[in-house]
């Protein structure tokens, strides 16, 4: 048998921060699943991407949901500092995203990073600005245009894995903990705001479970599965509907079943009926940069064109 070095894997940054700074958690943590009936979500999406022309998506839903989440549970929105609550002036969350959107394998894969933004107050938002904003973060990301993720990233790169955790930690605990920012690094307060999101469901995966990071100190991680349809019993009647999944790790230092059970019923409400919380706006004409995108052939851009899609399509 022939043992491989580790060397000779190019992991990705992101990999070489897990392997330096997370330890075994002990610390409780609630995981609750949820499947929200998306027949009305679906519909919803169609008719927001076809008046917006923004390709707003499951994930821009749940971020917006999660607003609604912190309006009601104040509590969530803050950090436990030396065992004390501190909160946080702002509802912001935080979205994971991979730097490649194409599923590949070895050493290609190994290497592929994750990173991600926050957008901020996204309680005052609607779904369509949530993905706009979104999409132009994610955008300078993939192409390499953020500087602060640039700056980050370099620097992780030329830190040995013995220091990356206690430098992570300090990092954390200024920026996280005592929501500070750090101007000469271009960290800023709260990088993960209140709450993290990750859309497993973009790749296929039905559902997952995944803890967030020790450094992000934020009290609520959810994953979001992909929709599919499944048997549900409605009454008293089997029914095919599309589901929507949802996994979600809540810090026990902030809530108990109490809370957790409140905010499963204010994702369920949300979620499956959007319109009746943000009502599909009025057709949105394009702005000037994006009139200019339009073929000659006259067709409308990819992002516009996808609010025709069938329901049954409507994935992030």
């Amino acid at each position: 048998m022939m043992w491989t070095t580790p060397s000779a894997i190019p992991f990705s940054v992101w990999r070489k921060i897990a392997m330096a700074t997370w330890r075994p958690r002990k610390d409780p943590i609630i995981w609750a699943t949820i499947d929200i009936e998306a027949a009305r979500l679906l519909e919803y999406l169609r008719q927001v991407r076809e008046a917006t022309g923004q390709h707003v998506t499951p994930m821009d839903l749940v971020g917006r949901a999660v607003g609604k989440v912190i309006e009601a549970l104040p509590g969530l929105n803050g950090r436990v500092v030396l065992g004390s609550f501190l909160p946080s002036p702002t509802v912001d969350c935080f979205f994971v995203v991979s730097l490649r959107t194409d599923l590949v394998t070895g050493a290609e894969a190994a290497g592929t990073d994750l990173s991600g933004t926050v957008v901020r107050r996204i309680d005052e938002k609607p779904p369509w600005v949530i993905a706009k904003e979104l999409a132009d973060h994610v955008a300078r990301i993939r192409h390499d245009e953020d500087p602060q993720f640039k700056q980050s990233k370099a620097m992780v790169k030329g830190l040995p894995p013995l220091l990356l955790r206690p430098v992570m930690d300090a990092l954390g605990f200024v920026t996280e903990s005592l929501q500070l920012p750090i101007p000469f690094l271009g960290l800023e307060a709260r990088p993960y705001g209140s709450v993290l999101v990750s859309n497993v469901g973009t790749y296929g995966l039905d559902t997952a479970a995944a803890p967030w990071p020790t450094f992000c100190h934020v009290p609520l991680g959810i994953m979001i599965g992909a929709v599919k349809d499944k048997v549900l019993a409605l009454g008293g009647q089997p029914v095919v509907r599309p589901v929507l999944p949802l996994s979600i790790g809540l810090d026990h230092r902030f809530v108990d079943g109490y809370q957790a059970a409140t905010m499963a019923g204010i994702f369920r409400a949300y979620l499956a009926d959007p319109a009746a919380f943000d009502p599909v706006p009025k057709t949105i004409p394009p702005r000037e940069g994006e009139r200019a995108s339009v073929r000659s052939n006259g067709k409308r851009p990819a992002a516009a064109r996808t609010g025709r899609s069938s329901p049954s399509k409507a994935k992030a």
